[in-house]
């Protein structure tokens, strides 16, 4: 722990208390002393850095920063960010891989600029990943009833449950029966895309769809016992045989929030249905078009 102090000289001195012993030093200007009280006596880590990067920014990009934690122990040179774009882009997205390489490259020069830290910086040359178009297809009526009559039970009820709720695939599978309340019309999810819990709000068709999942599965602690890719695998491969083009299991989630968004709900409804903490993130997934406006405006 450190404490900052100016001496009559006008000075600035730090006092930081680390594994038991004392440490003291003085600094002309007060942003140097803060600047040691923030590092303390070592050169800061790129974890630690990118811990300072976290509470500097906010929640909102926790998760991005625990992903590039775990991908990278230490300052990235040019070939690691190559090799892990290489790698990324065969998990995710381009638009996803580009935004973790763009926190990455902000992670860098946040720990130059801000703790004086000699690190290369990798980002000069580099080229990123090109943005994807975003997402503009949500499932017709029509399209929804031949999906649902086509895909398995199981997955049908899947799919179903991302439409009336917004739920992402990752979450319904680890959906557990003491998840599920009913009497508060809402359902626990421990840990969701961003690192955090929430409760999502069920609706008398969701409610109905968990309550005939949990006699399907006789009662078991898991009611979808079946992995996130298996979803996304059984929803293409029923797309390829009603010739349904441009869907896939994430757009049940885009649809509902689109569905919602055209019923009128604000912002701040529309995020505790998705999940999302950030607007700007929200407004990926709402798909909106003039006539949903028109009808408002009278």
């Amino acid at each position: 722990m450190a404490t900052i102090r100016q001496l009559k000289s006008g000075n600035w001195n730090v006092q930081i208390r680390e594994q038991g012993k004392r440490i003291s030093k003085t600094f002309p200007t007060q942003q140097e002393a803060e600047r040691f009280a923030l590092m303390g006596s070592n050169e800061l880590s790129f974890h630690e850095v990118c811990d300072k990067y976290l509470e500097h920014m906010g929640d909102s990009v926790r998760y991005r920063v625990r992903c590039l934690k775990k991908n990278f122990k230490s300052p990235p040179t040019l070939a690691e960010i190559e090799a892990f774009k290489r790698q990324r882009l065969k998990e995710v997205k381009s638009s996803t891989a580009r935004l973790d390489l763009q926190m990455l490259s902000r992670i860098v020069k946040f720990g130059i600029k801000h703790f004086e830290l000699d690190w290369p910086f990798p980002f000069k040359d580099f080229k990123y990943p090109p943005e994807c178009q975003p997402r503009d297809r949500v499932v017709t009526q029509k399209e929804l009833k031949l999906l649902l009559e086509d895909l398995p039970p199981l997955v049908a009820s899947a799919a179903e449950l991302s439409y009336e709720t917004a739920m992402r695939r990752g979450e319904i599978v680890k959906i557990q029966k003491q998840h599920i309340e009913f009497h508060q019309n809402r359902l626990y999810v421990p840990e969701a895309k961003n690192g955090y819990s929430r409760y999502v709000p069920l609706n008398a068709k969701a409610t109905q769809i968990l309550k005939n999942r949990l006699v399907s599965c006789n009662n078991h602690q898991i009611l979808y016992n079946v992995t996130a890719e298996s979803l996304s695998k059984a929803f293409r491969r029923a797309c390829k045989r009603l010739e349904i083009t441009g869907l896939s299991f994430h757009s049940m989630r885009h649809s509902a929030i689109t569905k919602y968004a055209q019923r009128g709900l604000s912002v701040n409804q529309l995020k505790v249905i998705s999940g999302h903490r950030s607007t700007e993130m929200l407004e990926r997934y709402t798909h909106l078009g003039v006539k949903d406006v028109v009808s408002l405006m009278d």
